[in-house]
């Protein structure tokens, strides 16, 4: 069965001894786990990762955490020196998110936000990523954690923006803990509808952050949530569902965001609408 998560996003980006006080919140909403964003890893330091891991489990909330690379750290450049940094960059991702007790991290775990290059991705583009996904894998496995590579819309980046190009990403790299990453906000944009992208995506598909189509409350926009409903029960997910919204504007991830007014009333009101929108639409479809 399913689980709901919640993404700390709907709150903050930032990770503090205050964030705490967020798990608890989100534990007494009714969540089943919270999605814990790894901005600036390379400050991230372990006695607070080990801190929030004891609270985590005293109160019995699980956690999978995700990470996005930067123009520095790339997979895909064509410069050595930072595909290194994005290897160096993936692998603390990886450490973090082992020291959380977590099993999956998620999201653009292949190249980098804000990058256009006035053409599409080349093979070669494409034959680093999988090389070096393939290898980072490896590390990942050791840890038992599982990597879901995230599909995004073409305005964040050109190099995976479908869930067919992620299907044959995962398919390339060919190891059992790579799987596929979708979220509703980002196949609104590229995909043709969401039943058929999903139903395609079997035996692939681990990881899914349910958003609306502005970015809000789940429900209250025009994303098809009985297609997506309907794909997923059909291939019988068991996978995460995470909600992730943006309560306002975010100064660290500005364009992976790019939410510039507030989308509702309080941060709360989106978790909690949302959680009770999402688990109607699981029981409805029996997942």
């Amino acid at each position: 069965m399913s689980k709901v998560g919640a993404h700390l996003l709907i709150w903050t980006s930032r990770l503090s001894e205050d964030t705490i006080e967020i798990f608890h919140k989100i534990k007494e909403i009714g969540f089943d786990g919270v999605e814990i964003p790894l901005v600036n890893p390379m400050e991230i330091e372990f006695k607070l990762v080990e801190k929030m891991k004891k609270e985590l489990e005293k109160i019995n909330l699980e956690c999978t955490c995700c990470g996005g690379l930067g123009k520095g750290e790339n997979l895909i450049d064509e410069d050595q020196s930072i595909r290194e940094r994005g290897k160096n960059y993936l692998k603390r991702f990886i450490d973090i998110c082992s020291d959380f007790g977590s099993y999956t991290l998620c999201g653009v775990l292949y190249g980098t936000y804000e990058m256009s290059k006035g053409r599409g991705r080349t093979k070669e583009e494409w034959d680093l990523a999988v090389g070096s996904i393939r290898r980072i894998a490896d590390y990942a496995k050791d840890k038992k954690i599982t990597l879901c590579l995230e599909a995004i819309n073409r305005y964040e980046t050109y190099f995976l923006n479908t869930a067919d190009d992620g299907v044959r990403l995962v398919k390339d790299i060919g190891k059992d803990n790579v799987k596929l990453h979708l979220d509703t906000y980002h196949m609104n944009i590229e995909e043709k509808n969401f039943y058929t992208s999903i139903v395609k995506s079997r035996g692939y598909l681990r990881y899914m952050h349910c958003s609306e189509n502005d970015r809000g409350i789940p429900g209250t926009g025009h994303v098809n949530w009985n297609e997506v409903f309907k794909g997923l029960s059909e291939i019988n997910y068991n996978g995460w569902l995470v909600i992730e919204s943006f309560y306002g504007p975010m100064k660290e991830i500005p364009i992976a965001s790019s939410v510039w007014r507030k989308l509702a009333e309080d941060p709360d009101e989106i978790a909690i609408q949302g959680l009770r929108f999402i688990r109607e639409r699981k029981k409805q479809y029996e997942l």
